[in-house]
């Protein structure tokens, strides 16, 4: 009874796996699609301040510029993803969705008046989630998982300012504050239940 109960999950690298290649295969498609004439999917990012362009929330993480800006994100975001899901798959849709959406409003409430797509938003999100994580929890794996973060993407820290006028600083922007913050919050929560974990032990 118990085996065929775990034969009904993903072995857990399996599913790290299916997570991130089934995100960087959607949005891959995504593009597909949006190289062929006459479709624009990009109408359905981030407007600011318009409610239509509030769609943006869902859609605009999957939605690129061109290959280009599709390519120069999905690696980044496979190495960080990848660092995220060393906690657990669940934590990393959690981070995922809550930067995706709490980044994307931000951005619709105060963002320049164009439309915002890309996974940069999450993408700077994950960053944010695993430096803040690491500063808070400071068990050795967050430390060293935010050390690894900080050596490779330490150049992060520009795109949050702007540079360019084609580039969405403001999903960089807030997509980081947004992963900063859940880091923070998780990072006290978790250090709490491993408190009292240790307390009833001892008890």
């Amino acid at each position: 009874m118990p085996s065929s109960k775990k034969s009904s999950f993903l072995p857990p690298l399996a599913s790290k796996r299916l997570t991130l290649f089934g995100i960087i295969l959607l949005c891959t498609v995504l593009q597909i699609f949006n190289s062929l004439p006459s479709i624009h999917l990009n109408g359905l990012g981030i407007y600011p301040r318009n409610l239509s362009g509030l769609s943006g929330l869902i859609f605009a993480p999957f939605l690129h510029g061109g290959w280009a800006h599709l390519i120069s994100n999905l690696i980044p975001f496979a190495v960080l993803g990848w660092l995220v899901c060393q906690y657990s798959v669940k934590r990393f849709w959690l981070i995922f969705i809550f930067t995706a959406f709490v980044g994307g409003l931000l951005v619709w409430l105060f963002g320049r008046a164009n439309i915002h797509v890309g996974l940069s938003g999450v993408l700077y999100g994950l960053w944010g989630f695993l430096i803040s994580y690491g500063i808070i929890h400071r068990s050795f794996k967050a430390i060293a998982i935010s050390v690894v973060v900080v050596f490779l993407y330490s150049g992060f820290i520009w795109g949050v300012l702007p540079q360019r006028p084609h580039v969405s600083f403001e999903s960089h922007l807030f997509g980081a504050i947004a992963g900063m913050f859940i880091g923070y919050y998780l990072a006290k929560k978790d250090k709490s239940s491993s408190r009292a974990t240790t307390s009833q032990r001892n008890y």
